[in-house]
Order: structure tokens, then sequence, then C-alpha cells
């Protein structure tokens, strides 16, 4: 970490979606660990060109507290990869630095919440734990980033939040959430050296998981077209091009690219090999206003996840074995987890670079653009920040009425969590 602080021409760049060069943002994750006594185990896989960054953060005990791994262009691999250990870190609900407003409420009050309008999650966990006394804590509305007052705070679940709630509870709770664990997410925690790259990158990776469990929806459940949205791949600029050839020989894989918008009409892409026969096909994924950015970022998580598997501590075939049996009594989740790309109509289009925010937008703009896009659905984002000031914001982000559908692909047989609760209702086929 040291030599990426000192030198290399990337110290400068600034990646689209942040406003911080990059030997800036390394300089304030190196702070933001001295200040929380951490020590990094970094490791580097692959080319200088795209490598796949891994960090293990040991607290002053030397006990093993955060693995995360990044991905990026050079340098922006390991800021990512440093970033998202850092919301690893905050992930646990026992290090929330927010400024309180946390506390228990009946289920039934949860789901009762006018922000909660839209959660067929919560109204669901109002039906089955209409009394019990549910943790929650308090999130405020996005537009509040931007200094605009007004707007109702919505109260979160925090075992929806935290996947480790169930192993250390607060010492108050009854439990009663168990039989709604399945549901908890951590899609919405991001980190920034500001406000707005944090809010940024939390809401890009919730529409990301929402476009992912609408195309899911379509495809396995009979919920609009099942056709595939192919990118042709001739029609890629000269970068992406030279990218998705990079990532090809560099895996092994023939690529496909699909384009997976839904009706928030924010770019979002699933990147994946097009032709082999996977128990579970590995994929990649990305969204951005901005075009472009958005299919980099399916591209290099591609290669990411395919790296990680190779040196992480599981295999993919593992994996695809507990799935496999997870979802053996569930056909049409079991199916979506395959994502099995050859027994699926597809169509092809033009990849269009122009339909989008350009790259240089500035975070402020982007998060406007991102606010503007779900209140266009009916959806409205809240946060709570998790740090205390410092050199680093980490950021939780929920966004009631959004999808999580695609938690099939990690063996949940889940139901719908959002907008989609309505049309799928009588589907069967998943338990609550």
């Amino acid at each position: 970490m040291a030599a990426a602080l000192l030198g290399g021409a990337q110290r400068d760049d600034v990646p689209p979606e942040r406003e911080t060069p990059i030997g800036t943002a390394l300089t304030a994750v190196r702070d933001w660990l001295t200040a929380e006594r951490l020590t990094p185990d970094i490791r580097k896989y692959g080319p200088d060109s795209a490598p796949t960054y891994e960090v293990r953060l040991h607290d002053a005990d030397g006990a093993l507290c955060s693995r995360s791994s990044g991905k990026g262009l050079g340098h922006r691999s390991l800021a990512s990869a440093l970033f998202e250990s850092a919301e690893h870190y905050h992930l646990d609900w026992r290090r929330d630095a927010g400024s309180g407003g946390s506390g228990f409420m009946p289920g039934r009050a949860v789901a009762e919440q006018p922000t909660a309008r839209r959660s067929a999650l919560l109204r669901r966990l109002g039906g089955i734990l209409p009394d019990n006394s549910v943790f929650t804590r308090e999130y405020v509305p996005v537009a509040t980033a931007f200094g605009e007052s007004g707007g109702t705070s919505h109260r979160q679940p925090v075992f929806l939040r935290d996947g480790g709630y169930r192993n250390w509870p607060h010492p108050d709770d009854d439990g009663g959430f168990r039989p709604l664990w399945h549901y908890t997410s951590s899609a919405g925690y991001a980190a920034g050296t500001t406000l707005f790259e944090a809010l940024v990158h939390a809401l890009n990776e919730v529409i990301e998981r929402d476009a992912w469990s609408c195309q899911i929806a379509r495809s396995y459940f009979g919920m609009g077209a099942p056709d595939l949205v192919a990118v042709d791949p001739a029609t890629l600029p000269a970068d992406l091009r030279a990218l998705t050839d990079s990532v090809e020989e560099l895996t092994g894989a023939p690529i496909l690219i699909v384009s997976i918008a839904c009706d928030t009409g924010v770019p979002a892409y699933v990147v994946c090999d097009g032709s082999a026969d996977e128990q579970i096909r590995l994929i990649g994924s990305g969204a951005s206003p901005v075009r472009s950015y958005a299919l980099q970022r399916g591209l290099l998580e591609y290669l990411q996840v395919r790296t990680m598997f190779r040196y992480g501590p599981v295999d993919a075939g593992t994996e695809a074995a507990q799935i496999t049996t997870a979802l053996a009594r569930y056909p049409r989740h079991l199916a979506a987890a395959r994502f099995d790309v050859r027994e699926l109509p597809r169509r092809t289009e033009p990849f269009r670079a122009e339909d989008g925010l350009p790259e240089e937008a500035p975070p402020e703009q982007l998060l406007r653009h991102l606010v503007d896009r779900l209140a266009a659905v009916g959806v409205h984002a809240y946060y709570r920040v998790l740090t205390r000031p410092g050199a680093i914001t980490v950021v939780d982000v929920v966004a009631p009425g959004l999808e999580l559908l695609d938690k099939a692909r990690a063996g949940y047989p889940v139901l719908p969590t959002g907008r989609l609760g309505e049309a799928m209702a009588g589907q069967g086929g998943a338990r609550a």
C-alpha cells in the first residue's frame, strides 16, 4: 500500500463516479485504518492492467475482522478493495457510529410506515411478526444530502442489513426475526471519501440488484418477456472492446454481455460465459448512469469473481453444489440460479455509449439523477452514515420497493421484496 501511495502515474487518476484522485483516496483509507487500529493484509492477483486485489483486515489483537476484494483498472482495484473492506467492517451493527436513532418497534408498526408502502418484504414482516419487537435503525431521505429539508425518515430492521445479526443480536431481541433472516442483504453499503461518492455507489448497487432481479422475474417467473437482450460486441467502443478481449483471454470464456435494464432506466449489465455448461453460471454485473462505466464494472466484476474462486477459500464447484442442494425443492429459483443462457431466447442490440450521463459527471449530478430515476417508479431511498467524521464515509442505503429476487443466485428461495410483490402474488414456488 505504501508503494501505491508514494508513486505511480495513476495517483492523479479520478475514476468515474468519484471526485477524489486515487492517490488521495488511498491516503484517506490509510488514515481510516490508523484511526480504527486496523492492519491490512493486501494480496494482488492477475495482470497490472486489471488486477484483483484482496484485503484482509486484522484488528489490534490480530483477529481477522473483514475480508474483501476489489475490481478496477490498475490502482483503482486496490482502492476498490480497501473501500470494500471498510464497508464490510462497518456492516457489523455493533460498530455503527451513527447518531442514535435505533430501537425496538412492533413488526406491525414497521410494516405500517408510510415509507414501507412499496415494500412487499416489510408488509410480509408485519403479517408474520405483528407483535414481535423488532430492532430497527433510523434512515433519512437521500434528498437530505443535498441540503433539502422535509421528508419522512424510515426505520429498517437491523437483521435485514447485517447477516451476522443472528449470531450477535441485540441482547433484548427475542429472536422472532429468524423466519425471515434469509432476506438479509448487504447491498447498499458503500464507502467514499465524500458523502456523495458513497451514496452514488450505494444506490448503484441496490439498483443493479433490482435490475438483475427483474431480469430473473422475466426469465423464470413469467413476469414479462423472457428474452435476453444481448449486446453486439462489434458495436462496443474501442476501450470496452479491448477490455472484453482481455477478460476473454484471462478467463478463457467467450463473453456474453446482457443488458438487464428495467423500469428504472439506469444502464445495467450482466457478463458471463455464453456457452459453457456451468452448474451455477458465474456472472459479473454493473450498473451506473454512465453506460460505458456500467459495462466496464460488469466486465471487471466477472474477472474478479473468476479470480477469487481460483484464489479464495471456496471453489466454484463446492458453492454450486451447496446452492443446488438448497434450492432442490424450488425449481424456478434453481433455474434462476443456474441462469443457463443457452436455453433462453435472445435478441441482439447495439451498444449505445451516448445513451447515459458522461463519464465526467460529478457525483452530485449522478446522485440527483439516480434519485429522480427511482422516484419515477415510486421508490425513495434512505441512508444512514455508519462512520465517525473522518477520512472516509461509509453509508448504508435502503430503498423499500426495490427487489432482491437475485438472492436465489446464492441459494435463497425468496419471494419478491418490492414492487413486484403484487404482480407475482399467488404464483407460489418459494417460502416466505
